[in-house]
């Protein structure tokens, strides 16, 4: 948003004097919600941050957490959703670019993207071009800068169809000892590397920090454009200039634009700074305002000292990248902003970098009521087959594949678990043994729209539960949470309310939140916010990629074993959506302490060769994950619905499509099952023999020996595989 009359008599206040033109951009662009955390910084404050593992935490661009003695995993998670809204195909694609930079401060080496994607009705004419444009400009951006698009989530509903939501991340692994983070001092010289600045986004950050215009065309020249040749200039030369240990610090140059990034800098150090804008290289004429704000793309702060600047360039002369020295860093805390020996600005660092915070008012909305109600009672009980082909050709179930199709995944060689065969991507560390690292993202935008606080609670162990199935130990998150506008108590009561489920569930299970991104102003041109989403990604530590786990049954005879209790709990669920067109109703309760206990079990499991294939049990149910390794491996099934362990559950339909959190589903060879037994006696986890893997080319539900349904495979795997893109295909 524009700067307030209250903030505008604050900066009278900090100044002591009226502000020139180009201290207020500054202003406008650091004090956005979008740079500054102003609506969300106290709340902030509740995430746990700090575990044995975590070496840098929030602060930074990017955080970084010790995956083995020797090796650190940095990951970040971004935003780009209004851009996205008004440009697509560039709104995601420098979302990409973005994130990718944040890695790069650290000098680690981008190994793998995520895309989290929260989209509109396919069938939709405008939804459907923000689909095509936001897959298009990932797929493009990620293939050519050689970084491998691995794993992520998405999700369609009507509620994003003019305000998609586009979370992007990014994970990386550095050495310790080499890792950039000594950070700036007195007289060390500031050089902007990479791309020429323009106009383009010239002050996105103050763009993103207000709700969209019904005429969003007008916003278009807030968009940035990417350069994804300069940024794999940019990659490759920040690899060397780590390696000889030329930079201090680095820094990207993204919302806020050079503002921000010395800015941020000066103050995170007590320093301040002397810039002569003059030197900078740009791409046409601009005005001093325009080259404070613009956040023009694949453009970097690294900061040198005078002995090293010779060699730096040499490197950015290797590479043929532009780059400027514009300036050097002072020890008084003040940034003074010449152009062509005229004094433009004057400005205290820290009052710049950070405004005060604002205490928002916080209430529930009547809307929220529907997610608190129990389901009193339910519809009549359908034809099983015909709800069994409805929720797993549904968007949110099916396969994505008509969106991971479109990515170069397996670039680099590193990836062991594809997209669409595990429930996290598993990638090598390349570096002569079998150890890697697990990601994922996750949210459920239908929960925290009915109940923010238990529904981000539930992302945050899905992700968990996620990490546990290929046989990773989960390490870190961090988290994105997208909501209305702070300024309507309404809106706020649901950011704050995703925080705090964050917050207790991250705690519960040890996961230290280290980083993550907040994006508020979520909201059509009607004032209506989208369903407000709490998205997180997760890292884990894989010992040996060789016996990692996937979704896929491997072998007829195997046993189907559910790991949990499940309870009648179908309150947001999938199949109340896609069969009644219901969207109300109590979500899945989040129960941290059996999700450790049965994700401790299933990690050890799987680590002692028990288990041939794994799949967490969320979206859609039992009937889902089963029916998902089954088509996935090509094998039918026979499952005995009588054998599942049940409390309160009156109806089929409440064991089959039920979302309890903390339950898996596992194959296992009949030669194992006794050990496994023992084992879930051990942890005190309640497992129970529901089936087995059969070559029959069907899935068959039954109880005892009445069959429930009965559906043959093929028409499965047809109802998965292209329902998707046929919606996608069809809505043009």
């Amino acid at each position: 948003m524009p700067l307030s009359h209250a903030e505008i008599d604050e900066i009278r206040n900090i100044l002591r004097r009226e502000p020139t033109v180009e201290e207020l951009a500054m202003f406008e662009a650091q004090w956005s919600e979008h740079c500054s955390y102003k609506s969300s910084r106290l709340l902030l404050k509740l995430l746990p941050t700090e575990g044995r593992n975590v070496v840098i935490g929030p602060g930074r661009d990017a955080p970084a957490v010790k995956l083995f003695k020797d090796w650190l995993v940095v990951f970040k998670i971004e935003s780009h959703n209004h851009p996205s809204a008004v440009d697509p195909y560039n709104g995601a694609a420098t979302g990409i670019g973005g994130v990718v930079r944040d890695i790069l401060t650290l000098g680690a080496k981008s190994i793998a993207l995520l895309d989290m994607l929260y989209l509109g009705d396919p069938r939709n004419p405008h939804a459907n071009w923000l689909i095509r444009g936001i897959v298009k400009g990932i797929s493009d951006y990620g293939n050519r800068i050689g970084v491998p698009t691995v794993a992520g989530d998405a999700w369609f509903d009507p509620a994003f169809n003019t305000q998609p939501l586009v979370n992007v991340a990014c994970i990386g692994i550095v050495r310790p000892e080499e890792i950039i983070s000594s950070g700036p001092s007195p007289g060390d010289l500031i050089v902007i590397v990479g791309n020429a600045t323009g106009r383009d986004g010239l002050l996105g950050s103050s763009f993103a920090s207000k709700p969209l215009s019904e005429d969003v065309d007008k916003d278009i020249g807030a968009v940035q454009v990417g350069d994804p040749l300069t940024e794999k200039l940019l990659i490759d030369a920040i690899e060397v200039i780590r390696k000889r240990r030329l930079a201090k610090y680095v820094k990207d140059l993204g919302g806020g634009g050079l503002t921000t990034a010395i800015a941020e800098t000066a103050a995170d150090y007590g320093l301040g700074a002397v810039i002569h804008l003059e030197k900078l290289h740009t791409r046409e004429p601009l005005t001093t305002l325009e080259i404070l704000v613009s956040e023009s793309q694949e453009r970097m702060m690294i900061v040198v000292e005078q002995s090293k600047l010779s060699e730096l360039v040499e490197v950015l002369e290797n590479y043929d990248l532009m780059y400027s020295v514009i300036g050097f860093f002072t020890d008084d805390g003040v940034i003074r902003v010449f152009y062509n020996g005229s004094k433009v600005a004057e400005v205290p660092a820290k009052e710049l970098a950070k405004p005060k915070p604002i205490r928002r008012a916080s209430s529930p909305p009547m809307e929220a009521l529907k997610g608190l109600k129990p389901l009193y009672s339910l519809p009549p009980e359908p034809r099983y087959d015909d709800a069994i082909l409805k929720v797993i050709s549904s968007p949110n179930v099916a396969s994505k594949r008509w969106i991971y199709e479109q990515y170069d995944y397996e670039v680099g060689i590193r990836t062991v678990i594809k997209p669409g065969y595990g429930d996290a991507a598993v990638l090598r560390l390349l570096d002569g043994t079998n150890r890697g690292v697990a990601v994922k993202g996750d949210a459920n935008p239908r929960y925290t729209y009915l109940d923010p606080f238990n529904g981000a609670a539930n992302a945050v162990a899905e992700c968990f539960r996620n990490l546990i199935a290929v046989g990773s130990r989960p390490l870190a998150i961090v988290d994105e949470l997208n909501a209305g506008n702070p300024e309507k108590p309404e809106h706020f009561w649901y950011f704050e309310m995703m925080l705090k489920g964050v917050a207790w569930m991250a705690e519960e299970l040890m996961l230290p939140v280290v980083g993550g991104k907040v994006s508020f102003y979520n909201e059509d041109h009607t004032g209506r916010q989208v369903k407000p989403t709490a998205t997180i990604v997760g890292v884990g530590r894989v010992q040996d990629v060789t016996k990692t786990t996937t979704i896929d049954f491997k072998e007829s005879g195997s046993y189907i074993i559910l790991v949990g209790v499940t309870y009648p709990e179908l309150g947001g669920s999938e199949y109340l959506y896609r069969v009644f067109r219901l969207e109300e109703g109590e979500i899945p309760k989040p129960r941290p302490c059996s999700e450790l206990r049965n994700g401790r079990f299933v990690y050890k499991a799987i680590k002692l060769g028990y288990v041939k294939a794994t799949h967490d049990i969320s979206v859609g149910g039992l009937a889902t994950a089963v029916i998902e390794m089954s088509i996935l491996g090509n094998l039918g099934f026979d499952i005995d619905l009588e054998k599942v362990f049940a409390i309160g559950a009156q109806r089929i339909d409440e064991v089959l499509f039920s979302e309890t959190q903390a339950r898996y589903i596992l194959e296992v060879d009949p030669k194992a099952i006794n050990n496994l037994l023992k084992l879930a006696n051990r942890f005190g986890v309640k497992i129970s023999i529901i089936g087995r893997v059969t070559d029959s080319g069907e899935a068959r539900f039954r109880k005892r020996d009445k069959t429930i349904a009965s559906i043959d495979l093929d028409l499965l795997r047809d109802a998965y595989r292209e329902s998707l893109s046929r919606e996608i295909e069809g809505g043009i």
